[in-house]
């Protein structure tokens, strides 16, 4: 009996190892031969030089650290994990030279979708490169005049500049009431950026609605200001009650405000962007910035998770400036790399225009790819601007030497303050 087992344990064995080897020697070709998920090119074109150099570095280290963050969480599921990678160029600070950028990078067929370029002047013309390649841009861009031209591949997060102004500069109104000012007069100080003028254009309605004269309205060309003296000195002979406060640059913007300092104007300056809240703006001295109010889309606020701020400011360390805080530039990307990657998640697919279609069906509220949204959702008109339902403005205030949202209440991270000598 013995004997006949162990027979029988041969015969089995002689059976089944070739089988076992057989099986494996069909499974190896198949691990051999299987291709790893290609990866999604992602256009990122800012200004990395010139006027505009320190806002679209910034962009580029934010947009690096979103991108990390959807790679980190499984990258886009329904298209196998695929891992987002940037494909950063320089648009420097000219329309022509956000046009070129944008035509270099998208030579490649493998570009999926683009983001791009901070100021609206050079998203006007780097979206003109977009449509007629039929690529998804996303911007976080103001002007009106990017919706209004009929185009069906470029999509906003932002709300446009004739809304913007009227959102926020009355939200700095209902601010001064509460707090017991209330302004007569106004002076306006801007560049000749498309955003901004949109942006006085808009304000100058809504002061005109509320009985708040215009005394000024001081228009410089982006990339010229040298000397801010002149400007400074036509608001202490004005004597407003405020300054709508307007420069794309942060640089230009931080010449204006030293000079402000340096000749002693107190009037209290209210910010269009939160750019004017950027952390090398303390330069200027946190008294001389204590109470200044500026606008902003994105900005750190009482949601935004603390894992995005501690990932972005690593991010900026490594390759960019220890930064003081997280301002608006690092945080832009936040409002719009998630909600990309929820769009692509969607979409379940590489082609372009089935990604336009997810983008333009896709309406989400309160869940994670929203968070650093004011209302936390997003959708998108038919014209690719968010709708007006989830449209709203940040008041974001200099407070000890920091810029912390103060407005709206439930996003706010300090309680407002009037500006003051």
């Amino acid at each position: 009996m013995e004997r006949r087992g162990k027979k029988f344990g041969i015969h089995v064995l002689m059976i089944f190892v070739p089988l076992l080897v057989l099986g494996h020697f069909f499974y190896m070709p198949e691990l051999a031969i299987a291709a790893p998920v290609p990866d999604i090119k992602i256009a990122v074109v800012y200004p990395l030089s010139g006027a505009l150099s320190r806002n679209g570095n910034l962009m580029v280290q934010g947009v690096k650290a979103s991108i990390g963050w959807v790679n980190d969480n499984g990258g886009i599921k329904s298209l196998g994990g695929a891992k987002l990678v940037p494909v950063v160029a320089d648009s420097g600070s000219t329309v022509e030279g956000a046009a070129s950028a944008m035509g270099r990078v998208c030579r490649d067929p493998d570009i999926l979708m683009a983001v791009g370029c901070w100021a609206s002047s050079l998203t006007l013309a780097a979206t003109e490169v977009t449509e007629r390649l039929g690529i998804p841009q996303f911007s976080i861009s103001f002007t009106d005049t990017l919706h209004d031209r009929g185009f069906k591949w470029g999509f906003y997060v932002s709300p446009p500049s004739s809304v913007f102004g009227d959102l926020g500069m009355m939200r700095a109104i209902d601010l001064a009431k509460s707090l017991g000012h209330m302004p007569k007069t106004a002076m306006l100080i801007s560049d000749n950026q498309a955003a901004s003028r949109a942006h006085c254009a808009g304000v100058k309605k809504t002061f005109a609605n509320v009985g708040i004269e215009v005394l000024g309205d001081e228009v410089y060309t982006m990339g010229t200001l040298t000397d801010a003296t002149p400007i400074i000195q036509k608001v202490r002979s004005a004597n407003p009650d405020i300054v709508v406060f307007a420069p794309s640059s942060i640089q230009e913007a931080q010449l204006l405000l030293m000079k402000k300092r340096e000749l002693r104007v107190n009037k209290p300056f209210i910010g269009s962007t939160g750019a004017h809240a950027d952390p090398s703006f303390r330069q200027v001295g946190p008294e001389f910035l204590e109470g200044f109010l500026t606008l902003s889309n994105s900005f750190p606020h009482k949601l935004t998770p603390p894992d995005w701020i501690k990932r972005t400011l690593d991010q900026c360390r490594k390759e960019y400036s220890d930064e003081a805080f997280m301002g608006q530039e690092l945080t832009h990307p936040w409002s719009m790399i998630p909600i990309m990657a929820e769009i692509l998640e969607r979409a379940g697919s590489r082609n372009r225009e089935a990604v336009r279609e997810a983008a333009h069906k896709l309406d989400i509220h309160d869940v994670i790819s929203t968070r650093q949204l004011p209302k936390q959702g997003i959708a998108f008109d038919e014209k690719g601007r968010i709708t007006k339902k989830y449209q709203d403005v940040l008041l974001v205030q200099w407070q000890g030497g920091i810029a912390r949202t103060i407005y709206p209440t439930e996003l706010a991270l300090a309680q407002p303050i009037w500006p003051t000598k």
